[in-house]
């Protein structure tokens, strides 16, 4: 297999420390620095660097002590072009959709670059239910549906079937034998693989900037699911852009814990990883949601020699209370990043003084295609912050007028929406409907987060104006929660928001108004929710029944308010607990012109002399949250 061109050329890490760094980067156009646009060539580059070297270890289960199934870059090429090849011959054309519908397996990474060789690859949650997956199938305008066969423990391929008539009939439909599963003649993944060249591809096909590379969904559960269109634009930017500004390298690996229907998940560990030649170990197809393999975590460290420390903010506070003992992990290098939901400082501090590494928290979305933000690597991280703008990205807080656009950019520590331009921003979503309102008439797209930037550039995320709840890095749409309580005859009125969480970060719960004269139980609709919510995730943990749903000025339910409400009752309780009678504590949450929220601790009744052994105790219980705090 020939290499492209400009495969001898590198890229030359660039040390950055204050935004004056980036901007000295941006003297030199992207285009220069980017030698090619089109992703296929960034991945055979990266299968080419070493052949021999293991690209990818798997091991099913979590279990440190197996023998992995070790595929090599040569290998992986095979498969990946074998997979290029039966695509083609299915009548994959550049605008189809080939969409991946299987946890984490080495047949989920040969269909991954398959489908961006020869149309656009969609990876998609495998565990929501039947009838979203017939919207996300149709949506993507599907041609090839590669999917997990029955197998033990799963309903996936049980779901497609169930909506067979629902698609269209020209839909080819290949299944995975794998995790004890069953084998289907006839349109076994493997099976047709084999029959196709593995040498190169029996086709020529140019992808272009402008041409869409793939389909991510946004968020983890959604009413309707969302897809967003992400071009090879974006992902060739990011990929220079990974090597250019301290990212990996060559001889570094890490784990593919991450799901990778999750833009994070496919984007570092199915796409920049192999384009910079690393080894990536699949501890389970089921990454961190398996626990058997968080409880090895450091095990699997040591055994292969992991360099990348990364994860959600709900893995590394688990990981933070479980440090290795007899582990050697010095492998790992002394900079991670987290992302996808707030992380609670302390978490990154109790990580820094116990191994030495340094946890940095990005700021990004699916519509960024990933990162918009990530604090230096070599500077300081400002902790709280989710760092400096990455080069040529555009990350500005505005105050937007009547019709959407941008009145004005906000001053050093004003608050206000953030918008973002730049090469890796999406060109829009799927359903030509729901791009109305997402741009401003000069391109920034409206994240509907709220944020600053400080004095030097850094940008500091303090809310959402958008009510998504974020459970351990998992976004869910308020409305899935809302649409199927509703239907319950009891229910008059619905409004899920998030709690906080030391653990998940927030959890979602409800607030009920029933119909007049109905004595129905929080137990029987958390019930009808569960059976009635298409993810588990978004499956509420509290309903609490009010009498009267407060209200906007336009009628809306007042999720502020509501979230508010939450919060109070939240630290109520765990503050209570842990003061244990010695002393009350009355909490107040509300708004705050810094922080965006603010909880105010007033103590009272304690005993002379007790006050700070009160405040530490409170300080042990708030360092696990996101929220700003103040003990009055």
């Amino acid at each position: 297999m020939s290499l492209p061109s400009a495969a001898s050329m590198e890229e030359r890490t660039v040390p950055i420390r204050t935004i004056q760094d980036i901007e000295a980067l941006e003297k030199i156009p992207l285009e220069q620095r980017v030698w090619s646009w089109d992703l296929n060539d960034w991945l055979r580059r990266g299968w080419g660097y070493n052949p021999d070297k293991v690209a990818i270890n798997y091991v099913e289960n979590g279990d440190v002590t197996a023998n992995p199934v070790k595929i090599t870059y040569k290998e992986l090429a095979r498969r990946s072009l074998q997979a290029s090849n039966l695509f083609h011959s299915l009548g994959v054309q550049k605008e189809d959709g080939v969409l991946l519908l299987m946890p984490t397996l080495p047949q989920l990474y040969y269909s991954l670059y398959g489908g961006i060789a020869t149309g656009i690859f969609c990876v998609v949650n495998w565990m929501l239910k039947a009838e979203h997956l017939a919207e996300l199938i149709r949506n993507a305008k599907t041609r090839v549906l590669v999917v997990l066969g029955p197998t033990p423990g799963y309903e996936i391929w049980e779901n497609v079937q169930a909506i067979r008539d629902q698609l269209p009939k020209d839909l080819h439909i290949l299944s995975v034998q794998a995790l004890g599963g069953k084998k289907i003649d006839g349109s076994d993944f493997d099976e047709l693989c084999a029959r196709q060249s593995g040498d190169k591809l029996n086709f020529e096909r140019k992808f272009t900037a402008d041409d869409v590379g793939g389909y991510v969904h946004s968020g983890g559960t959604t009413g309707s699911p969302k897809l967003v269109r992400l071009a090879h634009r974006g992902f060739c930017y990011k990929a220079w852009a990974h090597g250019a500004t301290g990212g990996p390298g060559r001889d570094e690996s890490i784990f593919a814990d991450y799901p990778l229907f999750h833009v994070a998940g496919v984007l570092s560990r199915g796409i920049l990883s192999i384009c910079h030649g690393m080894m990536v170990m699949i501890p389970s197809a089921l990454g961190a949601r398996d626990k058997r393999f968080i409880a090895n975590y450091w095990k699997f460290v040591e055994k292969y020699r992991i360099t990348q420390f990364t994860g959600v903010p709900t893995t590394l506070s688990v990981l933070a209370k479980n440090l290795p003992t007899t582990e050697d992990v010095s492998t790992l290098k002394k900079v991670a990043t987290s992302g996808s939901a707030p992380l609670p400082v302390e978490t990154a501090r109790e990580l820094e003084r116990a191994l030495g590494i340094r946890v940095l928290l990005t700021y990004g979305s699916t519509e960024y295609t990933t990162g918009a933000t990530q604090p230096p690597r070599e500077g300081d991280p400002r902790f709280g912050s989710t760092g400096l703008r990455v080069p040529y990205t555009q990350v500005r807080p505005v105050e937007l007028d009547a019709e959407g656009n941008i009145a004005r950019f906000c001053d050093t520590n004003e608050l206000g929406i953030i918008v973002v331009k730049g090469p890796g921003v999406t060109p829009g979503y799927v359903d030509p409907a729901q791009n109305v309102g997402i741009f401003t008439k000069d391109g920034y797209f409206k994240s509907g987060d709220c944020g600053r930037l400080d004095e030097d550039g850094f940008l500091w995320i303090t809310g959402r104006v958008k009510d998504l709840i974020i459970r351990g890095g998992h976004n869910i749409d308020p409305q899935t929660i809302e649409h199927a309580i509703r239907k319950h005859p009891a229910v008059l009125h619905v409004a899920a928001v998030g709690k906080p969480d030391s653990y998940a970060g927030e959890l979602p719960i409800a607030y009920v108004q029933r119909v007049d004269g109905s004595n129905a139980t929080a137990e029987e609709i958390l019930t009808f929710a569960a059976a009635h919510i298409p993810e588990r995730p978004a499956v509420p943990k509290e309903i609490l029944f009010l009498d009267n749903m407060p209200v906007t000025d336009i009628g809306k339910p007042d999720k502020v308010g509501l979230r508010f409400d939450a919060a109070t009752r939240h630290y109520t309780q765990v503050l209570g607990d842990a003061l244990g009678g010695e002393a009350k504590a009355a909490v107040t949450v509300g708004n705050d012109a810094t922080h965006g929220t603010k909880v105010t601790i007033t103590l009272s009744g304690e005993k002379s002399g007790a006050r700070a052994s009160l405040e530490a105790r409170i300080a042990t219980v708030m360092k696990a949250y996101s929220h700003h705090y103040i003990v009055e």
